[in-house]
């Protein structure tokens, strides 16, 4: 007797739950369709932003357009019987690279003089394929950073700290600042510590805080810079002790294969 009561009390729980749902979903029905409009207009902001790279991802006949062409003109000196069928390992994913890379002009070149690198008989020992995955791993201001590397000449870069001035508790208000970004028109300059670590992480270029630049007054374009004065008056107003720690930049021997090959 007790079990057939727990069976009906039970279906007449579901009973009028299922009889409430009505009355809930109309109560949610101007919530739910004020949901779906804002989702509608959302949908159509994204339709918005993604639709420019519809326009950047690059067909083949596209790339082969810009490549017969620049490929013919990087390879003018070079004699007939020297040009090859480039390595397939560098070649082919550094093509389909481009389809999503060809809108960064600096990127775009450094892809398309590694294919004629590779074309060249006397120079595809230097197209390496581990450089297409570097070239993936560059924006264009990293890539116009480098360019500036056209020597094992070393360039200036500091450290900047500012310590107690009771103890030797100190926070680096710089590190890794070099002038490079700036000088040369970076679309970020001030992203230029985090492109240095970059550059340097891809074996590209070194950076040692043991020995200075050797250039005359390398390191007073840094001084001068307004970045470096700012830094230096904080550490000034809040009665801190400034320490500069000098270094240097320098390509490696990896970065020079790759300069030589990607952009020389």
């Amino acid at each position: 007797m007790d079990g057939n009561s727990n069976i009906k009390d039970t279906a007449d729980a579901i009973k009028g739950i299922v009889e409430a749902v009505p009355v809930y979903e109309d109560a949610l029905q101007p919530a739910a369709k004020e949901l779906g409009k804002g989702l509608h207009t959302l949908a159509q902001v994204v339709n918005v932003a993604i639709s420019p790279l519809k326009a950047l991802v690059w067909g083949y006949d596209q790339i082969s357009e810009h490549l017969d062409k620049k490929l013919t003109e990087k390879l003018e000196n070079v004699p007939v019987e020297n040009i090859i069928t480039p390595d397939p390992s560098v070649a082919v994913p550094a093509i389909e690279s481009l389809r999503y890379n060809a809108h960064k002009e600096e990127i775009r070149e450094m892809y398309t003089s590694l294919i004629a690198s590779a074309m060249d008989k006397e120079q595809a020992k230097r197209a390496h394929p581990s450089f297409v995955e570097i070239l993936k791993q560059l924006t264009p201001d990293e890539a116009k950073i480098f360019a500036t590397f056209t020597n094992h000449m070393s360039r200036a870069v500091i450290k900047l700290r500012a310590l107690n001035q009771n103890d030797d508790h100190y926070t680096y208000r710089l590190q890794e600042f070099t002038v490079i970004p700036y000088s040369i028109n970076c679309e970020y300059p001030e992203l230029g510590p985090s492109y240095i670590n970059n550059l340097v992480r891809l074996g590209l270029i070194d950076i040692n805080y043991t020995s200075y630049a050797t250039l005359p007054n390398s390191y007073e374009p840094i001084y001068e810079h307004q970045k470096f004065k700012a830094e230096m008056q904080f550490i000034e107003n809040n009665n801190m002790r400034s320490e500069v720690k000098r270094g240097t930049l320098c390509r490696t021997q990896f970065g020079e294969n790759f300069y030589k090959t990607c952009i020389d």
